[in-house]
């Protein structure tokens, strides 16, 4: 019952949502938008999205203390990145685990501490950048508490990961016994892979996969759209957008970052229908080079879809 009434309430709020960004749309004033964007700004685009693929591959590659070889982080992380299409809250990036069991015989346990560290250093920054929004560019007290509430989930994952009495307290609360010796051997292997030097660098490479998102989004506004932004105006927008497709409301965050566009660039005068499609664009732009190498691992990669691993 319980579970039928979350179910329930999902559809209305994606109903709601939905509603919300097509009310009073113009077909032809969309369409129109549509046909202003430019295909060399689109086509940059296109390349720095791939090229911020290539960042975030390197990140992985990095934090597997380079065990195996680059291309098996990228062709990973593209199935991840194909797979967000359909798994809310970018769940896909768990095809990474398998991915990698699967290909190169690597535990499933320390590559389940590679996407941890990940998942913390994304908290980190995104954070940081709704922080710096709500104080320094567009005060609101929401994305100020938002940004509060995720430095603390921050700093409590970082005290577990400094007191192993703590933390085996919160894993005896746990019924499962193999559960929890699965989650103490990531917890150990965490704690010895997460060296002050090891910090430092996993920090400037989040930073580095970060700042190629919001390049990427910088190149597509100024070079395939026709709006006249500022770059803060982008930086804001986009920070709201991916926060947004973040929530695990729909998959892949398709219509909450439409929803973060339309509302944030609603603010600076941008008419719903350009905002709209340049953001559809954008996301199409976004999934478009994992989406074509993803298919292309599924024709090449057996053990993808029959269960055994190939030369």
């Amino acid at each position: 019952m319980k579970k039928m009434a979350i179910w329930t309430l999902k559809f209305l709020l994606i109903a709601a949502l939905l509603y919300w960004i097509v009310k009073d749309i113009d077909p032809d004033l969309l369409l129109k938008s549509l046909k202003h964007l430019s295909p060399w700004g689109i086509f940059l685009t296109l390349v720095a999205v791939f090229v911020s693929d290539l960042v975030i591959s390197w990140r992985w590659y990095y934090l597997s203390r380079f065990e195996y070889s680059f291309l098996s982080s990228l062709e990973a992380n593209m199935l991840a990145f194909f797979l967000n299409i359909f798994a809310p809250a970018k769940l896909g990036d768990l095809s990474k685990i398998y991915y990698m069991k699967k290909k190169e015989g690597h535990q499933i346990a320390h590559s389940t501490s590679y996407f941890l560290v990940e998942r913390l250093f994304d908290v980190l920054i995104l954070a940081a950048m709704l922080l710096f929004c709500a104080i320094f560019i567009l005060p609101s007290q929401a994305t100020l508490w938002v940004a509060l509430g995720l430095f603390g989930f921050f700093l409590l994952v970082g005290y577990l990961l400094h007191s192993p009495k703590a933390f085996r307290r919160l894993l005896s609360w746990l019924p499962f016994p193999k559960v929890r010796a699965l989650l103490y051997k990531i917890y150990k292997i965490l704690r010895s892979n997460l060296t002050p030097k090891r910090l430092g660098t996993l920090f400037f490479l989040t930073l580095a996969v970060w700042g190629s998102y919001y390049l990427n989004n910088f190149i597509f506004f100024l070079t395939a759209t026709d709006l006249e932004l500022e770059l803060w105006q982008i930086f804001v927008a986009s920070t709201l957008a991916f926060a947004l497709s973040a929530i695990p409301l729909t998959p892949g965050g398709i219509g909450t970052f439409q929803a973060a566009f339309i509302l944030t660039l609603g603010w600076y005068g941008v008419p719903k229908e350009e905002a709209l499609s340049a953001s559809l664009v954008l996301q199409f732009l976004y999934i478009l080079p994992a989406t074509l190498y993803s298919l292309y691992l599924f024709a090449t990669k057996d053990f993808l879809w029959r269960g055994h691993v190939s030369a």
